[in-house]
């Protein structure tokens, strides 16, 4: 009888006992296609394989850090978190992971680069670290903005569309400008200088039938040394989510 009571005490000593294997991180976005200035939802999603849940050790309050990659250079990056070795040791606190995948964070991007402007189109990288105490775990995934559309796109959108539109701020900052075209904002945009390549994020507006754009973000536009980058698209894309 008594050997039958600690049969399953046992088996449980020797299950917490037994190395567990390795916890696993991956990255998940809504889509993997973004207008500009349309902010980025990250998913940090950690995978525990084992059966039971585990307990993992933090050295500082940031448990993970996330940057932005174009090419080599990063453009942006999260608050960085201390390491093992240099937080003292009463400043650590654990978390539970529960078997299987699970997403340990949302992270909201603004889709801004670090010093307040807009990426330019093209792929990026986002490398994620999750900084565990012997857990410190890693992982990849890109991303792709794609070209923003010019002042003349807007006749084609129907209103109410949201779309992000490029061009030269124009002398009144009250309007942008591309190839020939202009657009009328709905607000004067500040802190940036007249004749600056710009991005603005909206709607399609339309006034007694004549077309607007009711700006709810507006950034200068990261040329990244390539005119082109300043240079929008002519018509209307269908973004890709795949």
């Amino acid at each position: 009888m008594i050997r039958r009571l600690f049969a399953p005490i046992a088996l449980l000593a020797v299950l917490a006992a037994a190395p567990q294997p390795p916890l696993a991180l991956s990255l998940r976005f809504a889509r993997t296609s973004f207008d500009l200035l349309d902010p980025v939802g990250i998913q940090l999603i950690v995978d525990n394989p084992s059966e039971m849940r585990r307990d993992v050790d933090f050295a500082s309050p940031n448990e993970y850090s996330i940057t932005i990659y174009r090419g080599s250079k990063a453009i942006w990056r999260s608050a960085r978190v201390s390491t093992a070795h240099g937080a003292p040791l009463g400043g650590t606190h654990a978390r539970n992971i529960p078997p299987g995948a699970s997403v340990f964070v949302t992270y909201v991007w603004s889709a801004l680069a670090r010093d307040g402007a807009s990426p330019a189109q093209g792929r990026y990288r986002v490398v994620a670290d999750f900084e565990g105490i012997g857990a410190h775990l890693r992982a990849t995934r890109s991303l792709r903005f794609i070209a923003p559309l010019a002042p003349s796109a807007v006749a084609e959108l129907p209103v109410g569309s949201v779309a992000t539109i490029a061009g030269r701020l124009d002398p009144d900052r009250d309007s942008m400008s591309a190839a020939g075209h202009s657009l009328q904002l709905s607000r004067i945009v500040r802190g940036i200088a007249a004749g600056r390549c710009i991005v603005v994020r909206g709607q399609v507006t339309s006034i007694r039938g004549i077309r607007g754009f009711d700006v709810s973000r507006s950034a200068p536009l990261r040329a990244d040394g390539r005119a082109r980058d300043c240079a929008p698209v002519t018509a209307p894309h269908h973004r890709r989510s795949r």
